[in-house]
């Protein structure tokens, strides 16, 4: 793999991850809410990580504002989608579509804002 993407994914997808993990796993620890913790490594930092990782390798291009839209509009679906099909299923809670939609927006929204108008 080319250091450019590798780059790209330290820079934008890790933080991604670390980030929401960090902020709500302190925050379970602060409430005593165990379930919180046990989501702030799967359901919350994941899907952070996955929409960075789309944003940050999805062309690019237009006004800031609309990429920043976009981003967390499509982010949001996704995991709203994947969310809802993995419930459907009996593949995990529904606590999932509260966990994972907000936190894949967030992810898609500040990805976009970081990243440059056009790729390098």
């Amino acid at each position: 793999m080319p250091r450019a993407p590798l780059v790209a994914i330290a820079a934008n997808v890790v933080p991604a991850y670390v980030m929401p993990a960090a902020m709500s796993y302190v925050s379970a620890l602060v409430i005593a809410d165990d379930r919180l913790a046990a989501a702030s490594l799967t359901s919350i930092a994941i899907p952070s990580a996955l929409a960075a990782l789309a944003v940050t390798f999805a062309p690019r291009g237009g006004r800031r504002s609309v990429r920043l839209l976009v981003a967390a509009l499509l982010c949001a679906g996704a995991a709203f989608l994947a969310s809802t099909t993995l419930v459907h299923f009996g593949l995990a809670e529904s606590t999932l579509l509260l966990d994972a939609t907000p936190s894949a927006a967030l992810g898609g929204a500040i990805t976009a804002a970081r990243t440059r108008k056009k790729k390098p």
